[in-house]
């Protein structure tokens, strides 16, 4: 304490010697741009973003400025502009772009002649399983089924619940039956949304909310691999949050979880993992990334939107499967797609939550509005009731059963595909290459 106090008292006799015999005025000055400097490099230093990162982009950014570059960028996205429209409209054939409102009304079977007409474009066989990533089920039956549904609760919104309280029994039961298919508690819950980037987005944004006002969290921050949907990021600009990318094993192309525990700090508001990724089809370490999450107290998320309905039916398909749900302990809430390996119709997905006290932060109440109070519970006003209905409709379709027969034809056909890759050329393919071949 004497060397502290010797330190102190030498330092009051150096600044007091540096301004003896100044003006006030000049003593305020210098004190108060001393100040405003040591923030300013304080801010400049320790911002979340690296100054490589902000050098880099300052200088491409200043770069783009000189009359040169600028001339030759604008000439380059002139080129791609033209390409891309050309490219657009070779698709479109000879057909004529309706570009304007008719000034009279067309029969309704004039309606179908045009409506068939544009549903002939194009030239990828999707019926029939040979375009991956875009049609996950293609089948008469369901499609008949399904047009008679939605057609059925087309003008219905869920919006106005006392109007169209059946819509809101089978989204509340869409969720329900997910909560289940993912091992959720009795307090699991959640809402459907239009897809996965809308389920990813308000997971966010209720982690964001949530964390601002528990933690009082000022600058949030996500920690998500390098192979995790690029949804996130799109939340990221929505919602300013601070994104930390992560590397992934070059082997097993999974996330390095020494270095999530690393990148976590008091502004982190989510960790998120995969099951599985889109890149290469690998399933993040889901117990390892819960772990964190409990020691720390930071919510995990599993983005289950590419496999979702397929990894919830393994186990009773006849196949292991790691632990990656509600089960495990520590993760707060999934996004799954209910139109992919769920097979219902595009614009439907899941985002549940292990606890109402994470979905309450996904809400928007507005209270003072002239118009009354205003609310909605993820990023649209309005939904489309025909669409949840025809997402309810498909589940009852197929039943468990019908899911379970369903993962594990897909799962044979992956493996049998497997084995025949490793015997043709494919086999210098790695593992992760073989996933990522045949997702």
């Amino acid at each position: 304490m004497d060397n502290v106090a010797l330190g102190v008292g030498t330092l009051k006799k150096s600044i007091n010697g540096h301004f003896a015999g100044q003006e006030p005025w000049r003593i305020v000055t210098v004190t108060a741009t001393s100040v405003l400097a040591s923030v300013w490099l304080w801010n400049f230093v320790f911002q979340q973003e690296s100054i490589y990162n902000r050098v880099k982009k300052f200088v491409f950014r200043m770069g783009k400025k000189i009359p040169l570059v600028r001339e030759k960028i604008d000439e380059e996205m002139v080129k791609a502009t033209a390409a891309f429209e050309k490219d657009v409209t070779d698709r479109w054939g000879s057909l004529p772009f309706v570009g304007e409102l008719r000034q009279r009304g067309m029969t309704p079977d004039d309606v179908m002649k045009e409506l068939e007409s544009n549903l002939e474009l194009g030239h990828y066989d999707w019926k029939n399983g040979l375009v991956s990533g875009a049609v996950y089920y293609h089948s008469e039956e369901l499609i008949d089924l399904l047009t008679k549904v939605y057609g059925m609760a087309s003008y219905t919104n869920p919006l106005h619940s006392d109007v169209f309280p059946g819509v809101n029994k089978m989204e509340a039961e869409v969720v329900s039956i997910a909560n289940r298919l993912f091992h959720g508690s009795s307090t699991a819950c959640g809402t459907m949304t239009t897809g996965g980037s809308e389920s990813i987005i308000m997971a966010c944004k209720a982690y964001r909310d949530y964390a601002m006002d528990v933690r009082g969290v000022t600058t949030p921050e996500m920690i998500l691999p390098r192979t995790a949907h690029p949804a996130f990021d799109k939340a990221a600009e929505y919602f300013n949050i601070f994104v930390r990318h992560i590397d992934v094993d070059p082997l097993t192309t999974c996330v390095l979880v020494k270095q999530v525990k690393k990148a976590i700090n008091s502004q982190t508001i989510m960790i998120v993992g995969s099951v599985p990724n889109y890149p290469y089809g690998t399933m993040d370490d889901i117990e390892a990334l819960a772990a964190l999450g409990r020691k720390y107290d930071i919510p995990v998320h599993a983005d289950c939107c590419l496999g979702g309905f397929l990894t919830a039916f393994m186990e009773k398909a006849g196949y292991s499967m790691p632990p990656f749900d509600f089960s495990v302990p520590g993760v707060t809430s999934i996004s799954a797609d209910t139109h992919k390996y769920g097979f219902a119709p595009k614009g439907s997905s899941v985002v549940l939550y292990s606890h109402p006290k994470y979905r309450h932060y996904q809400y928007t109440v507005t209270t003072d509005w002239p118009g009354g109070v205003y609310g909605s519970p993820t990023v649209n006003g309005s939904r489309a009731g025909g669409i949840i209905a025809a997402c309810w409709a498909t589940l009852m379709y197929f039943g468990m059963d019908g899911y379970v027969d369903a993962t594990r034809k897909i799962i044979e056909t992956a493996q049998s595909s497997k084995k025949g890759s490793r015997k043709s050329r494919a086999s210098s393919f790695s593992e992760s290459q073989l996933h990522q071949l045949l997702r």
